[in-house]
């Protein structure tokens, strides 16, 4: 069975604290993603990936992957056309203000913006765990600010009632996943904002055209990784039983098929918003 337990920031040790204060740092993100948390289930790997990979993911030349990545992304988000319903009228239904509906709109640009960097970096596990890649990376990427100046309160899924609860088990069946990612969890206050977004998205992800844009997204992925590089992480950590790298593998696999979708899946979403005085998302 794959990791599926979350390891929060206060369940962890101070070296795995300190990990995921640079993992923020890294992606330049308002919180830790939920794949570094699972992954804390085994301390070691978690560690060993971290120390061989912060410098390539903190490179101009990720970044330039990463950018590259989220252009393609988006691009296929515009010609596709989808869209998710009207995201005002659904808010408004939840009592959420007008003024504060771009706030929403830019949490879920957050998460368009992390998706590739995070679909980038699955890759590169993959090729720790089959025996590591060559390449050269350099220093010189910005200095981040989101990571620094905000933090985005992700709830963990017990936190969540009845009513999101059968959301999740709904998103789990639907995606084939054990944990429910981040930016659906995001939305625990706004249970009936989130059925309303999730019906939506389904509909969306059963589109023929939607899953040839997500497969064309998961291909042009392994080639952005090509040249950033990465070490055999087997032969980096003899202590990591056959099980465990069973289990991580299992994992990362996962999150690897789940990105592609939810990275299209987010600028669809960041599209359907309508911000006051602006235009409707390009």
């Amino acid at each position: 069975m794959p990791l599926t337990r979350i390891y929060e920031e206060r369940e962890v040790s101070s070296e795995a604290a300190r990990i995921y204060d640079e993992i923020r740092s890294a992606f330049d993100l308002p919180f830790v993603p939920s794949l570094f948390k699972v992954l804390a289930g085994c301390p070691e790997y978690l560690r060993l990936v971290w120390k061989d990979l912060e410098s390539v993911v903190s490179s101009r030349e990720f970044d330039t992957s990463a950018t590259a990545m989220d252009e393609f992304i988006r691009s296929r988000a515009i010609s596709g056309g989808w869209r998710l319903g009207e995201q005002e009228k659904l808010l408004a239904g939840q009592k959420v203000s007008t003024a504060d509906m771009p706030v929403l709109a830019g949490v879920v640009g957050v998460f368009a913006r992390g998706f590739p960097r995070l679909l980038l970096c699955t890759r590169l596990l993959q090729r720790g765990f089959s025996g590591g890649q060559r390449g050269r990376v350099s220093n010189g990427k910005q200095s981040p600010a989101l990571s620094r100046l905000i933090t985005l309160n992700i709830p963990p899924e017990k936190e969540a009632g009845l009513r999101t609860w059968l959301i999740y088990n709904d998103i789990k069946r639907t995606t084939g996943s054990p944990i429910v990612m981040d930016v659906f969890r995001v939305l625990v206050p706004y249970p009936g904002y989130l059925a309303a977004v999730w019906q939506d998205s389904k509909r969306v992800m059963a589109d023929n055209e939607f899953l040839r844009a997500r497969d064309e997204i998961a291909r042009r992925s392994i080639g952005l990784t090509s040249g950033l590089p990465v070490r055999d992480h087997r032969e980096l950590s003899k202590s990591i039983a056959p099980d465990q790298w069973r289990d991580i593998e299992a994992t990362v696999d996962n999150y690897a098929r789940q990105f592609p979708m939810f990275a299209l899946l987010s600028w669809v979403w960041r599209r359907s918003f309508v911000i006051p005085g602006r235009p409707r998302a390009a």
